[in-house]
């Protein structure tokens, strides 16, 4: 039975991926999707490139494990789960359509596949494999509240926070593949990553909740840092930041429409009180011209 009410439970899903073990990190999908469902989870983020990692040597590689969205067996795996558990799913993957890849974050519902985000900014050698992509910052309406998606990289623009909270969305869901950078970097205790500062400080800018959910495990040299998060729309770490070393399901129980609540303070609110006489009100974007395709 689907869940319509405002108040939900959000879940991120920190998963342990192995490279290019589609089945294996399905089968893992799976498991911890349903053990999410079974703690009345509503809304859950799965790590980018769920299916498959994210380290590739070429081309070639991508291309073997890239899928159309619909009609691959990934995103099938997404859509039967939210079906069956009348929930929304947010993951990762890559998409194919005809000679081109993308990083696509699907959310899939109880309805079906309710919408697809193509990631903006490629990252180090992801631009040799995937385009940028071209449906722009679209929110989803759905019956537990309007649901943005950005991938990784697109979380290091502060742009991409702020014109999806100007299009009213409630919550801001963010698949990392985020690698732990604490001795390169000289990060203090306990930050592995930068990534959950960057959820909760675009969370408290945009007065908008964000999720944001990493993987852990290593690839050859890479070791990826974990600690997904949950920042409520005062920036605070409602859930997480996750560990960094293991597999493990965040949750926290929100109500989305408190996005919607952006006037809390007469003088203080982020969204209303711009300085648009500076700057523009919608930072140039052009949302009709990505609503066209």
């Amino acid at each position: 039975m689907e869940k319509n009410q405002s108040p939900a439970r959000v879940a991120c899903v920190q998963m342990d991926i192995e490279q290019g073990q589609v089945e294996k990190n399905l089968a893992t999908a799976r498991r911890m999707i349903g053990e999410a469902c079974a703690q009345g989870a509503t809304l859950m983020v799965l790590p980018e490139l769920f299916n498959t990692g994210c380290v590739f040597d070429n081309r070639a590689q991508v291309f073997a494990v890239a899928e159309p969205v619909p009609g691959g067996k990934s995103t099938a795996l997404l859509l039967e789960m939210a079906k069956a558990h009348g929930v929304y799913i947010v993951a990762s993957l890559v998409e194919q359509e005809g000679p081109d890849l993308f990083n696509t974050a699907v959310l899939a519902g109880p309805e079906g596949l309710v919408g697809k985000f193509r990631k903006l900014h490629p990252c180090e050698d992801e631009v040799y494999w995937i385009e940028p992509g071209n449906l722009g910052l679209p929110v989803f309406h759905t019956p537990i509240g309007r649901i943005g998606l950005l991938v990784c990289l697109d979380a290091y623009y502060p742009e991409t926070f702020r014109i999806l909270a100007m299009q009213g969305a409630d919550v801001i869901c963010v698949p990392f593949n985020a690698g732990d950078v604490k001795k390169s970097r000289h990060l203090p205790d306990p930050y592995y990553t930068m990534a959950s500062t960057l959820c909760m400080a675009n969370a408290l800018s945009n007065h908008v909740l964000v999720v944001g959910t990493d993987r852990v495990g290593k690839t050859g040299s890479v070791r990826f840092a974990g600690q997904s998060v949950i920042a409520d729309q005062w920036g605070a770490p409602i859930a997480g930041p996750a560990h960094n070393d293991r597999e493990e399901i965040l949750y926290a129980d929100v109500d989305l429409c408190d996005s919607r609540r952006k006037y809390f303070h007469p003088t203080n609110s982020r969204l209303a009180n711009r300085r648009t006489d500076v700057y523009s009100a919608d930072l140039g974007y052009c949302p009709e011209k990505y609503r066209k395709q």
